[in-house]
């Protein structure tokens, strides 16, 4: 999957969670900037495993605060088309 896919489906991902896009940067702290409690990024956790067909383990997921540091993961651990 190439760069431009993932932002992309995680960009549609967060805006039908209600984020306002123009707030979405590879900077964006979840918690901090987004404002995302626990239930927040649970869901947002499902729904990227759903989409993108990958298991992220929970230790993984904690580490992962930022909108970059989601792609970054994202680019490592899903299969090119």
């Amino acid at each position: 999957m190439i760069a431009e896919q993932i932002d992309n489906r995680l960009h549609d991902l967060l805006v039908g969670m209600g984020i306002n896009q123009t707030a979405l940067t590879d900077h964006t702290n979840f918690s901090k900037d987004l404002g995302l409690d626990s239930l927040d990024i649970t869901d947002l956790l499902l729904q990227v495993e759903i989409n993108f067909g990958i298991r992220i383990p929970d230790q993984e997921w904690w580490k992962l605060e930022t909108v970059g540091q989601l792609k970054e993961y994202l680019a490592q651990e899903t299969q090119f088309d």
